[in-house]
């Protein structure tokens, strides 16, 4: 359920064939970071509650490889704090009872793995608000949750079988394969066959569809005539003068052939085309 990371990308970093990015200077995990202890402070002032400092790594009981680093624990109590911090973009995110799922799930993870009764998530909200949301031990959500990380683990990780891929993972499948061959050329299986079928007619009908939005874009366009903006209902459509400034390349190339060379710079990717092999070939 991460909006972050997807089965491929787990797979690939827990069996070592990429390096997870270090991600510790990107402001708002370094932000993160540093306002944890504030949001510990926080969460002691609010519920009258004192919290310590949780330094080692905690194992679950009969799977180890299952772990967790906890924020805090809860003094008195048998119960973890976990300490967030978002950007007042993302408050929704967290009215109500609305909590993004993917940190209760690292909460019911934390108690799987401690036999913590109870989990608490605060967080700072864009410097504004400050919530804590209480999360319960339920036996037979961690019992699912738990049968979830095993079979993923057994039935991917140890024998090193990537799970299927999903949308996500164009990213991570360029880092587990940066560079082609060059000559090496495999025949492929059903499962590709089924995937190119799939993807011819999902090409068709998106260019149907697409055809379909710029009618309406110029339906619109043609509304608007030399106006740069209307109003119908609850919308509004813009159609402004947008003026942009390029550096003519073949120009400054064609003017100073010695000057362009030094500003360029070569990068390497892989694209991925698909086609239809001609008959009898």
């Amino acid at each position: 359920m991460s909006r972050w990371k997807s089965r491929l990308d787990v797979w690939a970093e827990k069996t070592g064939l990429i390096v997870p990015e270090d991600i510790s200077d990107v402001l708002a995990v370094e932000l993160g970071n540093e306002l944890e202890d504030f949001v510990a402070r926080k969460f002691e002032k609010k519920m009258g509650k004192k919290v310590e400092l949780a330094l080692e790594t905690m194992f679950h009981a009969k799977h180890n490889f299952l772990a967790a680093n906890l924020d805090r624990r809860v003094a008195g109590e048998n119960s973890v704090l976990e300490c967030k911090v978002t950007s007042a973009w993302k408050a929704k995110e967290w009215d109500g009872e609305e909590y993004p799922p993917e940190y209760v799930i690292q909460v019911m993870h934390q108690l799987a793995v401690t036999g913590a009764e109870k989990g608490y998530l605060a967080v700072l909200i864009g410097n504004q608000d400050f919530k804590v949301k209480e999360v319960l031990r339920d036996e037979k959500a961690l019992a699912d949750l738990v049968r979830r990380e095993v079979e993923f683990w057994e039935k991917f990780v140890v024998p090193k079988v990537p799970p299927a891929v999903s949308y996500q993972d164009q990213d991570t499948l360029t880092r587990l394969f940066p560079t082609a061959t060059k000559g090496l050329a495999k025949d492929l299986d059903s499962a590709a066959a089924a995937a190119c079928e799939l993807l011819e007619g999902m090409e068709q009908d998106l260019d149907g569809l697409e055809r379909q939005i710029d009618t309406q874009k110029n339906i619109l366009r043609m509304a608007l005539g030399e106006a740069e903006e209307g109003t119908v209902g609850n919308w509004k459509i813009r159609w402004p003068t947008i003026r942009t400034t390029r550096t003519d390349l073949d120009k400054l190339n064609q003017d100073m052939p010695d000057l362009l060379p030094k500003y360029q710079k070569t990068t390497t990717s892989r694209r991925l085309t698909v086609g239809t092999l001609k008959k009898g070939a």
